[in-house]
């Protein structure tokens, strides 16, 4: 027998989960390797009861949490990258050449 409030929060969970990896995503290419992996999570049977439910949010919650943590790592090397190139900037000046140098 389909229950119907399971099928409404499964759909809602699902939604969320995509949602989740646009959100997490920091580019197409990225957003597309998280859609594999949602979109296989989302296409299973609804769950059939809700302790069933549960542990697909379970599931769902720890795919959201490695893409998290994906994102932050990204992030983190970003930073580093434009710290780097903060502090290295006055050492990448050209020389200032004004008419009176040859």
């Amino acid at each position: 027998m389909k229950d119907a409030f399971v099928e409404r929060h499964w759909a809602f969970l699902c939604k969320r989960l995509v949602q989740c990896a646009a959100h997490l995503s920091g580019s197409p290419s990225q957003f597309a390797q998280y859609d594999r992996i949602a979109k296989p999570f989302c296409e299973q049977a609804p769950p059939k009861n809700y302790g069933e439910l549960l542990q697909r949010v379970s599931e769902a919650t720890q795919l959201a949490i490695s893409w998290q943590v994906l994102h932050e790592r990204h992030e983190h090397d970003d930073a580093l990258v434009d710290e780097a190139s903060d502090e290295s900037f006055p050492a990448s000046d050209p020389p200032a050449w004004t008419p009176t140098h040859a």
